[in-house]
């Protein structure tokens, strides 16, 4: 991604956006999504999950985590938006979005920190511009910057949590 050129970036900044605007603002009823026992998964149990059994209690500081408690949870989130989930094809175009496997109810600010947080830096004023222009709302900057630290406390803390059993 360090590689792409400038309006490479610009255009797979806006697929990436629109993708996200248009995950975010599908219409649905809870009932009658995530039909598979309808389960009705979402970030914050994911977090709940990871955050009580698997974080050290001196790790819990960092995260910060009531922020995920105090944001609208009522729009459809992949969960896990980041730049190894989104497949290009030989001309620098989204071919496919993958691993769905933590999406749910969350805050569309969740997504767009997630991807933001982890693509190189040249992507986020892009990211943001096109979601701005997909939504035609003003994103909050401190709150994806708030986020993406969030996030990078999460990863810090698992990261920790995968040393201490051995596994990185």
């Amino acid at each position: 991604m360090n590689d792409l050129s400038t309006e490479e970036i610009k255009t797979i900044a806006t697929e990436i956006s629109k993708f996200m605007y248009q995950l975010h603002h599908i219409n649905f009823q809870n009932e009658q999504i995530f039909q598979t026992k309808n389960i009705g998964l979402n970030l914050t149990d994911f977090l709940n999950e990871l955050l009580n059994v698997h974080v050290k209690e001196e790790n819990k500081v960092f995260w910060k985590y009531d922020e995920f408690r105090k944001k609208d949870h009522n729009t459809l989130v992949h969960g896990d938006l980041n730049s190894s989930n989104i497949l290009l094809d030989e001309n620098n175009h989204i071919a496919a979005i993958i691993d769905f496997g933590f999406g749910g109810f969350g805050n569309p600010y969740f997504d767009i920190a997630r991807i933001i947080g982890r693509c190189p830096n040249t992507f986020k004023d892009e990211i943001i511009s096109s979601y701005e222009n997909f939504s035609h709302i003003k994103l909050d900057n401190n709150i994806i910057d708030g986020e993406i630290q969030i996030w990078k406390d999460i990863d810090n803390s698992y990261i920790d949590y995968m040393k201490d059993i051995g596994i990185y």
